[in-house]
């Protein structure tokens, strides 16, 4: 289901809009399509960071720990 959003746009922008057989609406749908993906990873990258920044440093880097983990097995 389509639903209408208006915007106002530069007379100028639209005189070279009419130009272009562009399907306007088309390109314009896409964009913001691709910029609400872009803002959803933004969103879970941020989680991701707070989620990192409450987790305890170590002073080990993961080569030691695998090393550490199969001496004790």
């Amino acid at each position: 289901m389509k639903t209408v959003y208006s915007l106002r746009i530069d007379k100028e922008l639209r005189e070279e809009m009419e130009k272009y057989d562009v399907k306007w609406n088309e390109e314009i749908e896409n964009f913001i399509r691709r910029r609400i993906e872009e803002l959803k990873k933004e969103e879970i990258l941020k989680k991701i960071n707070e989620i990192l920044q409450t987790m305890p440093e170590t002073k080990s880097n993961s080569a030691e720990l695998v090393r550490e983990d199969r001496d004790n097995n």
